[in-house]
C-alpha cells in the first residue's frame, strides 16, 4: 500500500469512528433513496445483469421477483452464520452484480451480512471503510420501522444464538426504494409495531445527550409528527392510505439515517437486554420501557423538545397537546386498544424475567450514561428497569441473586 492510499485508509476509519460530541457535531449517510408508488417495479425495468434477490418468504413468490429470474435466498427468521453460508457459497460462484434485499429487517440485514462477505470476505467488518467493491446493495423494505434499509448495522446470530451488531458505513444501501404498495399487505399490527420501532429511534436520537445534533434533530421533528398523525387510525386496524404508507416508511428509513449517526438511548438499551431473556419481538421490548423511560427524564427534555412538540400539534392535533406524558399516554393506549399488550403480559406469564441479569446486561451499555438525557448510574437504571417491568403481572423471578424481600420491594416502586 503507498502512502496515498494509507492516508485514504487513515481518514476513512476516521470518518467511520466519528461520533459528534456537545462541543463538535456532524452527519454523514453516504445512501440514496427513492420514494413513491411503483419505484420497486420502474428500476427492475432497468436493473443491471447479474442480479441477485434476497427476499423473505411472503415475497418470494411476487410477481416482480418472479419476473426478475425469482429469489437466489428465501429468508425464514433471523440472519444466523450458519444459515448464510450455503447461500453465501452460491452467490460467490455467480458473483452478482448486484443485491436485491425485498423484506423485513431480517431480510435486509441478511442481505447486508451477504454483499459484506463477498465484498471483504468477511462477516467481521466493523468500521471497514466504504469503497466500490461490487456487489451494489439494494434496499427494498416491506416493512416501515426497523431502519435496517438505511442504517450502517446490521445484526447476525453467532453459533451460540447470540446476536452480534456489527457496525459500517459500508453496509448502507447503495439504494433503498421505499414503495408503499409493498405496505399493502401488511396487517395492523405488524404496521403498529414498525412505527413504534421507528417512533423510538427517532425519539432517542433527538434527546440523547451528547451525541444529537440539530441535523438528527432536524429528522426527528420532520418525520416523528408524521407517525403520530397516523397512529389513532393504526391502532384502531384500519388500512392506511397510500400517502400514509409512504409517510410511515419515510419515517422508518430516516430514523436508520439517525440511528447510524446518533446511538440509541435508555428504552432501546433496556429492551435489548430484556429480548435476551424473553421471546418479544423487538417493538414490544422497548414498549416494556417506555413510560418508565420518559418519566425518569421528562423533565430534563422539556425545553430540548418543545420544537418536537409544536411540530406533532399541527400535524397530529390531539385534545392535550403534545408533551412527554402524552406521548407516552398516546403508544399506551394504541399497544391496549390493538391486543399488543396481552402478548407481553402472556410472555411474562411463560418466562419470568430477572432483574439482576437484566441490568447487568444493560450496563455493559457504556455510552448509556453520557447519553441519557440525565446522569445515569446502576442504582437508577435499576430503578427503571423495575418501573418498567412491574408495571406488568409478575414478571421477576428470584434466581439467586435477589432475594423474595427485595423483589417485594421492587414491587413498590411507583409507576410512572
Amino acid at each position: 500500500m503507498n502512502a496515498s492510499s494509507s492516508a485514504c485508509t487513515k481518514a476513512a476509519l476516521v470518518l467511520d469512528r466519528f461520533y459528534n460530541t456537545p462541543a463538535r457535531q456532524g452527519f454523514h449517510w453516504p445512501g440514496r433513496i427513492l420514494s413513491g408508488p411503483g419505484v420497486l417495479e420502474a428500476w427492475l425495468k432497468d436493473a443491471p445483469a447479474g442480479l441477485a434477490i434476497v427476499a423473505d418468504r411472503a415475497f418470494a413468490a411476487h410477481p416482480l421477483v418472479v419476473a426478475a429470474g425469482g429469489a437466489a435466498c428465501v429468508v425464514d427468521g433471523e440472519p444466523t452464520r450458519a444459515g448464510l453460508d450455503p447461500i453465501l457459497s452460491d452467490l460467490a460462484a455467480r458473483r452478482p452484480s448486484a443485491i436485491l434485499a425485498l423484506g423485513g429487517g431480517a431480510t435486509i440485514d441478511s442481505a447486508k451480512a451477504l454483499a459484506a462477505h463477498l465484498r471483504f470476505g468477511s462477516f467481521d467488518i466493523r468500521d471497514r471503510p466504504r469503497d466500490a467493491t461490487p456487489p451494489l446493495l439494494i434496499a427494498a423494505p416491506t416493512t416501515a420501522g426497523s431502519g435496517s434499509e438505511t442504517s450502517r448495522f446490521f445484526i447476525l446470530a453467532d453459533a451460540s444464538a447470540v446476536k452480534i451488531s456489527t457496525r459500517s458505513w459500508s453496509l448502507v444501501p447503495d439504494l433503498t426504494l421505499l414503495d408503499p404498495l409493498l405496505l399493502e399487505s401488511l396487517g395492523p399490527a405488524g404496521l403498529l409495531l414498525g412505527a413504534f420501532d421507528a417512533a423510538i429511534h427517532l425519539w432517542e436520537t433527538h434527546v440523547a445527550r451528547g451525541e444529537a445534533s440539530a441535523f438528527t434533530d432536524g429528522i426527528a421533528q420532520a418525520h416523528l409528527p408524521h407517525i403520530l398523525a397516523a397512529l389513532p387510525g393504526l391502532a384502531a386496524g384500519l388500512k392506511p392510505d397510500a400517502a400514509t404508507r409512504q409517510a410511515l416508511m419515510e419515517a422508518s428509513a430516516m430514523a436508520g439515517v439517525a440511528i447510524s449517526n446518533v446511538r440509541t438511548g435508555l428504552i432501546h438499551t433496556l429492551g435489548e437486554s430484556l429480548a435476551a431473556q424473553c421471546h418479544l419481538p423487538h417493538p414490544l421490548t422497548l414498549r416494556v420501557f417506555l413510560p418508565a423511560a420518559m418519566a425518569s427524564y421528562s423533565a430534563a427534555i422539556a425545553e430540548k423538545t418543545q420544537g418536537l412538540w409544536r411540530m406533532a400539534d399541527a400535524l397530529a392535533p390531539r385534545p392535550e397537546p403534545w408533551s412527554p406524558e402524552t406521548f407516552t399516554a398516546a403508544w399506551t393506549e394504541a399497544f391496549t386498544t390493538s391486543g399488543l399488550d396481552q402478548r407481553i403480559a402472556t410472555a411474562f406469564a411463560a418466562t419470568p424475567v430477572s432483574l439482576d441479569h437484566l441490568c447487568t446486561t444493560a450496563a455493559r451499555d457504556t455510552t448509556l450514561a453520557k447519553e441519557n438525557p440525565l446522569p445515569l448510574d446502576a442504582n437508577a437504571l435499576r430503578l427503571v428497569a423495575a418501573a418498567g417491568l412491574g408495571a406488568w403481572p409478575a414478571p421477576l423471578r428470584d434466581d439467586g441473586m435477589a432475594d423474595a424481600t427485595r423483589l417485594r420491594e421492587v414491587r413498590r416502586i411507583p409507576r410512572p
